[in-house]
């Protein structure tokens, strides 16, 4: 009885795992079906949409995307293909038609589903795709959320690329906010918005240090020269880590309006700041500061040496000085740095 009833279990889990195979493959069977489906509509609407990009009057790929039984995939694909080739892409006013009509109903409702990974992939669509009437129920969402977690820290961006200041007022309520996620707003935001948002962040108001950071960070890499001045103030501050972002970017924007604002930090305490320095006066070509290059060509600190002498390759004269230098320097370190640089830029020219 006991090898009768062994049996019949053995053949209903054989039957259980035999059924669970079929059905795995009948899934991804209709899974291959439906994705050739979708890869054949897009090819076949990608002549009539390129059409309707260059000439809206030409309306035929909005009539074929409308009754398409997948509308929400091939349009996702076609606006992303777009958008990720085309300069001004984003900010275009028939993407955002198309997107506003066929994808943001159906955005607000993924939203509001329970799966991280879907509303992720949304918010990213949402910014891609200018989505202006989502604003509302985005805002709502950053309101709501407490912790600034991946997917508030999206949200952020998304609302920033939608030109939406209250971003920074929220990011303002976490201490521990990144820089990075500061520069990503100040990055999306629209000029005047941005310009606005710089301003406040450079005379910290309210105080936040990680967004004056990053505000100065930003404006180098953007190279708004217009900000300059500003720049130059910081490099006076008492607080190290502001100025040596504001070293960066002076590096970054390529010019400073009174040479001798480099000269205390040659000296300074703080490596970095003889490192930037350095870096600043060989970028700029000052020529000036050749002696005080030479005499860090022995700084103890290797990046400084390395930096010094990157400096004097620069000038016109740099392969004689570092000729010079590397035969006479009173550092052996210095000697060797000088040396080495010597020989790349021969290797250089061979």
């Amino acid at each position: 009885m006991s090898l009768y009833f062994a049996l019949i279990l053995s053949l209903s889990l054989l039957l259980a795992q035999l059924i669970l195979l079929l059905v795995l493959a009948w899934r991804k069977q209709k899974l291959a079906a439906k994705e050739q489906a979708i890869a054949e509509q897009y090819l076949a609407l990608t002549d009539s949409f390129s059409s309707y990009m260059m000439d809206p009057a030409d309306d035929r790929f909005v009539q074929e995307i409308r009754s398409n039984p997948h509308q929400t995939v091939v349009l996702e694909r076609l606006l992303n293909g777009y958008v990720s080739v085309t300069k001004g892409g984003v900010h275009s006013p028939l993407v955002a038609k198309l997107s506003e009509e066929f994808l943001a109903a159906h955005y607000a409702k993924q939203l509001k589903r329970n799966h991280w990974a879907l509303r992720m992939n949304t918010l990213y669509f949402i910014e891609d795709f200018h989505i202006e009437s989502l604003k509302p129920l985005l805002k709502e969402k950053l309101r709501k959320s407490s912790q600034l977690d991946q997917e508030k820290q999206q949200l952020i961006r998304t609302l920033a690329s939608l030109n939406e200041p209250e971003t920074l007022s929220v990011l303002a309520q976490y201490p521990d906010a990144p820089v990075r996620l500061y520069i990503d707003v100040f990055k999306r935001l629209e000029e005047p918005t941005r310009l606005q948002e710089l301003d406040a962040a450079l005379r910290n108001e309210p105080q936040n240090k990680a967004r004056k950071h990053a505000a100065i960070s930003y404006i180098g890499m953007a190279g708004l020269i217009a900000f300059l001045p500003r720049i130059e103030e910081e490099l006076g501050t008492q607080e190290g880590e502001l100025r040596i972002q504001a070293l960066k970017a002076v590096l970054n924007l390529q010019y400073l309006s009174d040479p001798g604002l480099l000269l205390p930090f040659f000296q300074s305490a703080s490596w970095p700041e003889r490192m930037y320095a350095s870096r600043i006066a060989g970028r700029l070509q000052l020529s000036r500061f050749k002696e005080v290059l030479s005499d860090l060509l022995g700084d103890s600190v290797w990046w400084v040496r390395y930096s010094a002498a990157e400096a004097l390759v620069q000038f016109s004269d740099g392969d004689i000085l570092l000729a010079h230098l590397s035969a006479n320097h009173p550092d052996r370190y210095a000697r060797d740095m000088a040396d080495q640089w010597k020989s790349s830029q021969l290797g250089s020219e061979t």
